[in-house]
Order: C-alpha cells, then structure tokens, then sequence
C-alpha cells in the first residue's frame, strides 16, 4: 500500500510540474528599427523622402536580441536591399553570423560620400531577417527615396546631309539607330532602322519640347507601344523641294533610346556648266533628345 501511495505521490507530482510549465507563445528573437534623430524612419508604405542636399548623414540599422523567455542565442542575421537607381532594379543580401551572441546592432549609412557627390541608392527598401539557435525568425524593414532635382535633357542639334547617293553623316545617323537608305518613291527621303535591334515609331513632333525629364521621357517610351506602331520606314522629307516638318521619331536601339525632332529640310539641286542637274543635295535639320 506504501508503495502505491508512493507511486501516486509521484505521478501527480509530475503533472502538477508539468501542467505548471509555462509554454511561450513567441519564441522568435526580437528585432527593432534603429531610432534617432538621424536615423531612417520610413516604411515599406510610407518611405521617408530625403532630399540629395539635406546636410544629415543619414544612416539606418536594426537592433536584434534574444527572445527575453527562451533566451535562446542568435544564430544570423540576413540584411536584403532593394534598391532602384536610374531605372534599373537590384538587389543585394549579406549574411552577418550571430553565433553565441545574445544582441547585435547592424547600422549602415544612405550616402557614400558627404559631399552627396555620389550616391549609393535613389530607392531602397533594407528588410533584416534575425534568426536563433532554433531556427525562430522575426524581420523588419526600412525605406526610403532621394529627392533629386531633375536636370532637364541634353537637346542635341542634328544635321544630317545626302549629297546624290552619298550620306555625309552615316556615322551621325547610326548613333541613333538609323540610316539614309535612299531617295526614292516620289523623291521622298528614306530613312530606315540601321539593324534589326532598331525599333522606330513615328510620332506627333508637337510633344517633343513637352519632354523636359528624363521621367517625362521614361513615361512616354513606356507608354510608346499603346500610343504608336512600329514603322519599317520613315519617308516624309521631300527631296523634291525645301520644307518645314513636324514630326518625331522615336526610336528603341537596344537598350538606348531616342526621341528625334525632325523640323526642317533643305534641298538644293547641283548643276553643270549646262544647267543640267547632276546630283540632289538633301538636308535634314532638327533635334534629338
């Protein structure tokens, strides 16, 4: 009987400490967002706006700390950017090893210089991933854009001659994708894509002075596949008679492109002793962004 009384004594003790035992709903180590007056504030849906000239040196980091209940040690910590500067998508991760430590501050700076003369990101979204000795996770992130004054596009005066059959300013015309390949149909320029990598639309002129940024530029090539089709050719120039033009080609060359103002035309007819005309000078004036 002893020995039963014994057994129960024992079997309800563990449950009782058992029962007793006290289960933690969070495990996950913790992490927080650096603060301070010269610390990144802003959000995944609210980024903060830093201006390019704002004197601040502006930095950003994440404090991480075991779980205050488990007090489980850190294993790593995982810091991803994503960052987009002049239109072009990246991103990076670096892998920082937290083994045996219980708190770490990860901190990193916007500019790379303080003169702001370069910059590492336009915009950027730092999202810290902290992980512990048993695989709990807990992340935060951060974001933010520098505020830069847009500089207006480089306008670009063109002239492009055909004097009968030879085109002075082939090398001119490729830069932007094009070639002169002939007078012809009517006397009517020619001017064709230099190769199949060229895409060239014909568009209204009239929107060319409208495209001031290289935002303004951006959207428009964005949308330029919804607004126009594609041309296998662009014959509008008289090489019969002088002439003012109004139109604009936009043309896709790989990675680059170009908007092209063509507003004038100059034809001048070349004669012999006889007053025979022995050749057809053809020139193209305009702009090009």
């Amino acid at each position: 009987m002893k020995k039963l009384a014994l057994a129960l004594v024992c079997m309800f003790s563990v449950a009782f400490f058992a029962s007793c035992t006290k289960t933690v709903e969070h495990p996950e180590p913790s992490i927080a967002v650096l603060t301070g007056d010269d610390c990144v504030y802003g959000t995944v849906n609210n980024p903060q706006i830093i201006s390019i000239d704002d004197e601040t040196n502006w930095k950003f980091g994440f404090h991480v700390e075991a779980n205050s209940e488990t007090k489980k040690q850190l294993a790593s910590l995982s810091v991803k950017y994503d960052y987009v500067y002049e239109g072009m998508a990246s991103d990076t991760t670096i892998v920082i090893d937290l083994t045996g430590e219980t708190s770490y501050d990860f901190t990193d700076y916007v500019f790379v210089q303080e003169d702001r003369g370069t910059i590492t990101l336009l915009k950027a979204t730092i999202t810290a991933t902290v992980t512990d000795a048993d695989n709990h996770t807990n992340t935060a992130a951060i974001a933010y854009e520098i505020e830069m004054e847009e500089e207006e596009l480089p306008i670009d005066l063109i002239e492009w001659k055909r004097e009968g059959t030879n085109v002075v300013d082939a090398d001119d015309m490729a830069y932007y994708g094009l070639k002169w390949y002939d007078n012809h149909k009517e006397a009517f320029a020619t001017i064709k894509p230099l190769n199949d990598d060229v895409i060239l639309y014909l568009c209204d002129g009239a929107k060319f002075n409208d495209i001031e940024y290289n935002s303004d530029k951006e959207i428009f090539f964005s949308n330029l596949a919804e607004t126009a089709t594609p041309i296998e050719e662009y014959r509008n120039v008289s090489a019969w008679q002088s002439g003012d033009y109004t139109d604009m080609l936009a043309v896709v060359y790989g990675e680059d492109k170009y908007l092209i103002n063509i507003t004038h035309a100059d034809v001048e007819r070349i004669t012999n002793s006889a007053g025979q005309t022995i050749r057809t000078d053809v020139t193209i004036k305009g702009a090009a962004k």
